[in-house]
């Protein structure tokens, strides 16, 4: 189980790292060759065809906690019963999202304000659209049994390839024949092989029934789970929505270029959720609380002090690297310090607090947390309609970070209360060294940082330096307040490369 945990985070961060490097050059190809109004339409109609996600309701997060039981029993019976009804649904919902294109790819056009052709957008909506058809029709049941059964390395391995593919792909394309809609269809027809690749390899490696009975009863706690995807598709998608219905496609570009850091940041934090919450999930499965609040413990200190030096050093760094990074592009302002300090907040915020999540989620706590889940939809969109009027970007960013911090404080009183003891005063202790580790940080690299970084060079001399600041403050006050946890994490990740 270790092996696997550890192979699941390398293979996970080996994913993240090609994202993230396909989200830097990929974008920038797009604003230099096409420009600001470009980039955003496609950040837009990107985030409107994420609306089906909402008609799937979360349904991913009640397979996997329906898979755990039959894996750790080894019901190969069971297993096929709920793999045979998820993949009924998600058929249903490619259905669907065939019919909200089409609405989509008409009515958009109209509605925004751009300089585009009604074609052009429709066009380009329809192609963006198939990659989506594709997870939904073909490959999600798959990807599912494999991160139940912590396997996410192969899912992982195979994105980082068809990235690594589509990076060259658009480079070439552009090159060759620089038309959007071109460029575009060649990652669809790559992100077309997962499927076939997930397929092939649960057939050879899995015992699966294709003549049992669906077993409706897994997707039971649907409803109830509506709620916490309704949160999270909020927290996705309200942001450019909102500003490409009371803004204008070039915000929603600036918007996009400082969220490519931070999400895939954010992205980056889900190598950790997919090796712990499987072992999270198996262990209240079978009612080993103990267990499961040891895991718990392990995984809240080491997303807690990652992300403390990860998103520390993005405040402090963000502003400048778009700025270089969209150097060349005068149609817009992109250097947004205060925006860019409070939207790496608010991720922050929804990073730290997913070892809660991943708690209620394996408790199969969904219908009892529903409430607090709209609660911060609606905190998070009414903030931003209503702040964005006078504060922009900025006011958007504040309504996220306000929905993302109300339901971590709610998600922590709840486990106490209804899961599983887990005293308050450690997680008390954890943010304020979090928050000590940022300022001190901070501080300390401003008093250091005499050189500006108004080149890439420059710029990464100051990242390694504001790395080695935080890292070092990091290990200082974990030594002073928390020495114990501390070093037993760090014997246990030694004799685990030792092994």
């Amino acid at each position: 189980m270790k092996k696997k945990v550890i192979l699941n985070i390398v293979c996970t961060i080996l994913c993240q790292l090609m994202t993230f490097i396909s989200g830097l050059i990929v974008p920038r190809l797009i604003l230099s060759t096409f420009g600001s109004e470009t980039n955003g339409l496609v950040s837009s109609i990107t985030q409107f065809l994420n609306y089906i996600s909402l008609v799937e309701g979360g349904i991913g997060s009640v397979v996997l906690t329906a898979l755990y039981g039959p894996l750790a029993k080894k019901d190969d019976k069971k297993m096929s019963s709920v793999l045979k009804t998820a993949e009924n649904f998600f058929r249903q919902i490619a259905s669907i999202f065939v019919v909200y294109t089409i609405v989509l790819a008409c009515v958009y056009p109209i509605v925004i304000k751009s300089s585009f052709s009604w074609l052009y957008v429709a066009s380009l909506t329809v192609i963006l659209s198939f990659t989506l058809f594709i997870q939904y029709f073909f490959s999600i049941t798959y990807k599912l049994l494999l991160q139940a059964d912590q396997k996410m390395y192969i899912v992982q391995l195979w994105q980082s390839l068809i990235t690594l593919l589509n990076i060259i792909a658009v480079v070439v394309s552009i090159k060759l024949f620089p038309e959007l809609h071109f460029v575009k269809l060649c990652s669809v027809l790559l992100f077309a092989i997962q499927p076939v690749a997930y397929s092939n390899y649960v057939k050879k490696h899995y015992k699966l029934y294709k003549d049992v009975e669906p077993d409706k009863n897994s997707l039971a706690q649907r409803w109830a789970c509506f709620g916490q995807n309704f949160a999270y598709f909020i927290h996705s998608n309200t942001d450019v929505v909102v500003l490409t219905l009371f803004s204008d496609l070039k915000t929603v570009s600036v918007y996009s270029v400082y969220l490519l850091v931070v999400k895939n940041l954010q992205s980056f934090f889900k190598s950790f959720s997919n090796a712990f919450n499987p072992m999270i999930g198996k262990a209240i499965a079978v009612n080993n609380y103990e267990q499961a609040s040891k895991y718990m413990k392990t995984y809240e200190f080491v997303v807690s002090n990652v992300a403390t030096i990860i998103f520390g050093c993005c405040i402090y760094l963000l502003p400048n690297f778009v700025l270089i990074y969209t150097h060349g592009v005068t149609d817009t302002n992109y250097y947004r310090v205060i925006f860019s300090t409070i939207i790496i907040f608010a991720e922050y915020i929804y990073c730290i607090r997913d070892p809660y999540v991943s708690v209620v989620y394996a408790a199969g706590k969904f219908k009892e947390t529903s409430n607090s889940a709209y609660i911060e939809a609606i905190i998070n969109i009414v903030l931003s309609v209503i702040l964005i009027f006078k504060f922009g970007l900025e006011g958007i960013a504040v309504g996220t970070f306000i929905g993302m911090l109300y339901r971590m404080i709610y998600l922590v009183w709840f486990i106490n209360k209804d899961i599983m003891p887990y005293p308050i005063f450690n997680i008390v202790k954890r943010l304020s060294l979090s928050i000590g580790t940022i300022v001190i940080s901070c501080l300390i690299v401003s008093v250091l940082d005499t050189t500006g970084s108004s080149t890439l060079i420059l710029w990464i001399k100051n990242g390694v330096l504001c790395f080695g600041v935080f890292c070092a403050v990091t290990v200082v006050l974990n030594l002073v307040f928390d020495k114990e946890l501390f070093l037993n994490v760090c014997k246990k990740a030694v004799s685990k490369r030792k092994g």
